[in-house]
């Protein structure tokens, strides 16, 4: 099958949903099938680059076009690009904020439906508007109102077969709207490494931990909770009678600094390890004990760090700071996740790891049997 996927940005590293769709299309050309992807507003480029990009020994062919080019230019260059491939399927891979520097691309569901032209349309919410909270500011629910508006425009024109989303308040909001939706979760983008051999010395007698390592992951989100986290910490630690050690990994953001210095002033050991490569990460994640998520609870499941510590049998303590939705009821916790209260830490520790969470591979088969069902539906009936 022909499938060609579009997104915002397809700079290495550096755009959470350029690195999943260039994953997943590397994945579906392991398995036979021809995929490329397309970059519709790429801010990491002056130029237009027509290239190989790779993730591992694949080769996953690419066209990234500038943000500084203006739209009607870029889109005449993608459709270009789009008729010589003639995919079967075109999969929108959907961030508002990736197509226009303030969320509001007006005008993008009349290119997006010229570059369709008829085919079968796929698109994934990775992120819907702004102004979901309660609490959210007068400004915000404007913004966030406007950006429905284009999202539904975006729905009607390029009527797409089949509409997924990672993330189950995602899930309620289009529902809601009155769309039928799929829920397929986000995978890790962190393999677990072959051949890792834990440290005998991390490990008691009798099978649990003689030090527990808990891990921050990519980016520290402001307002989590962690004075109340440092709290829970000391109670374990005296109760236990153990070393806590926290391990901070990856592209933190500011937010970095204050909790160094916080565990710092606990009096608890803490080490930065910054940017590494994926088989570091996954050595770290495979050592650790407990994983620590600062993301909202509502929107855990669609971060590729929290489902990097799933995959890698962690149980994840977030402390974000309170989050809820204005529209929907409170949502389920996911598997696997614990939300910080007094014994949570506890709770962490005495649950069984569950290293089932999907890989790429998985949701790659899930998404290439969507397409077939919808494709082959009106001869099996």
């Amino acid at each position: 099958m022909k499938i060609l996927f579009l997104c915002g940005s397809l700079e290495p590293g550096h755009d959470g949903v350029g690195d999943y769709t260039r994953i997943l299309t590397a994945e579906l050309i392991r398995t036979g099938h021809d995929a490329r992807v397309i970059s519709l507003n790429d801010t990491y480029l002056y130029e237009e680059l027509e290239c190989i990009q790779f993730y591992g020994d694949l080769q996953v062919p690419v066209l990234r076009l500038p943000a500084l080019w203006p739209t009607r230019r870029r889109f005449k260059e993608a459709k270009r690009w789009t008729d010589g491939f003639d995919p079967d399927w075109i999969s929108l891979q959907f961030v508002i904020f990736s197509f226009q520097s303030k969320g509001l691309p007006i005008g993008l569901s009349y290119f997006l439906a010229r570059l369709g032209n008829g085919r079968h349309c796929h698109i994934m919410f990775h992120e819907l508007w702004v102004g979901m909270p309660v609490g959210a500011s007068l400004k915000h629910i404007i913004w966030g109102w406007l950006q429905q508006k284009i999202i539904l425009s975006i729905i009607f024109k390029l009527k797409p077969d089949i509409i997924d989303t990672q993330s189950w308040l995602y899930y309620a909001q289009l529902t809601k709207l009155g769309f039928n939706v799929n829920y397929l979760p986000l995978f890790s983008n962190i393999p677990v490494a072959e051949n890792f051999v834990e440290n005998d010395e991390e490990k008691s007698i009798n099978g649990s931990r003689k030090n527990i390592s808990m891990v921050v992951f990519g980016t520290i989100h402001p307002a989590a909770l962690i004075e109340q986290l440092l709290e829970e910490v000391k109670a374990y630690k005296k109760s236990n009678n153990t070393d806590i050690t926290l391990t901070i990994i990856g592209r933190c953001g500011p937010e970095q600094e204050r909790w160094v210095s916080a565990w710092k002033s606990a009096g608890l050991k803490v080490q930065v390890l910054g940017e590494q490569s994926v088989t570091t990460i996954s050595h770290v994640l495979s050592r650790a004990s407990v994983g620590i998520a600062t993301c909202a609870i509502a929107m855990i499941d669609k971060s590729g760090t929290v489902a990097a510590m799933l995959k890698h049998g962690l149980p994840v303590l977030c402390v974000a700071r309170p989050w809820i939705s204005r529209e929907i009821d409170i949502l389920k916790t996911p598997p696997g996740i614990i939300e910080l209260s007094k014994g949570a830490l506890d709770a962490c520790m005495k649950s069984i790891p569950d290293t089932r969470y999907p890989d790429v591979s998985d949701i790659s088969s899930t998404f290439i049997k969507q397409l077939y069902r919808k494709r082959y539906e009106p001869y099996l009936k």
